[in-house]
């Protein structure tokens, strides 16, 4: 834990380290609500994937269609993977293996075959985000050979890119966040250094590479979504490739830190999952810096999640969309542990 020198946010931090076990026991939970699994499906193309909202029985209950979804798959197995470690309990590992069998058969439909270069990089960003923790959990190296097709995808489309604009599922800092993860743990150099060599070129030797989190544009990407702040992704971004050095600290203290909100931000669609998202940011920024201000906000972004989640850990996009869904519930998640120091190697 870091010192925080001031008692009420020390005890609010406290409350929130001790609370982590809980918290992704029942997400897990809530996820296992979502994947399609008896009596929906025995066996199929659908069987082992996560919906991307909890699947109810009957119109009575507000029943959603059932739909796949790769990477709402993927989130679910890094949330019960890491539910696996924490809480020392592997009750979800058939659920886990269900959706690796899910991921692995339909690898093709999602990610492809390596013609087309933007196809799947979203996807494959998560297979090594989740792959990263699922090794980690359970010591198991069964799927390494789709973890290192995806990271040579992903270090080969960062390496050649010219443009940052990507926002949602084609932001490159995220994508450049989860091949650094993946590159420390599976100590593949070649996509530890395309990740760092693009965050210098674009987050460190950028002038004003941060912009104030009020004024990120409110972006409606494919699916009608807006899940990602643009500031946290360079934030993560920068914080996994350069939380070695000192500079990754200026930085977050002199440019990252001035542009963040000290409270929740509203936003037109998916603010709970953005917020979320940027709440993950702050926390990670607290770990590495020590710095009051960030942890004071991210504790109030907390605080407003946790008044939506009604007990569950599990939320909705937006108060505008009430259905708690299963990728909302992954970046709850993500955000709670992103402020646990012992984890900081995880997340």
């Amino acid at each position: 834990m870091v010192e925080t020198g001031n008692s009420t946010l020390f005890n609010e931090l406290l409350r929130h380290e001790r609370g982590l076990e809980g918290h992704l026991k029942k997400a897990s939970e809530f996820l296992v609500k979502c994947q399609v699994m008896a009596p929906y499906v025995v066996k199929g193309t659908l069987h082992g994937c996560v919906c991307p909202w909890e699947i109810g029985e009957s119109a009575d209950e507000g029943a959603f269609p059932i739909l796949e979804d790769f990477h709402d798959t993927l989130e679910a197995i890094w949330v019960w993977s890491l539910y696996s470690k924490v809480g020392e309990n592997v009750s979800f590992r058939p659920n886990i293996d269900w959706a690796w069998r899910y991921v692995i058969s339909n690898w093709k439909r999602f990610i492809g075959n390596g013609n087309r270069k933007d196809k799947g990089l979203y996807d494959c960003s998560y297979v090594l985000f989740s792959g990263t923790s699922f090794e980690l959990a359970f010591n198991d190296s069964q799927y390494k050979s789709r973890f290192l097709l995806a990271g040579n995808r992903l270090a080969e489309y960062l390496s050649t890119l010219e443009s940052t604009e990507g926002r949602e599922y084609y932001d490159p800092f995220w994508m450049a966040y989860c091949l650094e993860i993946a590159a420390r743990k599976s100590k593949q150099d070649r996509w530890h250094m395309t990740a760092e060599a693009f965050v210098r070129k674009n987050v460190v030797d950028v002038k004003n590479s941060f912009t104030p989190v009020n004024e990120e544009p409110t972006h409606k990407g494919p699916g009608a979504h807006d899940f990602f702040s643009k500031n946290a992704n360079m934030a993560l971004a920068l914080i996994t490739c350069f939380g070695h050095e000192r500079a990754a600290e200026d930085i977050l203290l002199t440019k990252f830190l001035p542009c963040i909100s000290a409270k929740f931000v509203a936003r037109r669609s998916d603010e709970n999952a953005w917020n979320a998202h940027l709440a993950t940011a702050i926390g990670k920024s607290y770990v590495l810096t020590g710095k009051l201000e960030f942890l004071h906000c991210f504790l109030a972004i907390m605080s407003e999640l946790a008044k939506r989640d009604y007990g569950t850990s599990a939320l909705s996009r937006s108060p505008s969309f009430g259905r708690r869904e299963s990728w909302v519930t992954f970046f709850y998640a993500h955000a709670y542990a992103s402020v646990i120091n012992d984890l900081a190697d995880w997340v």
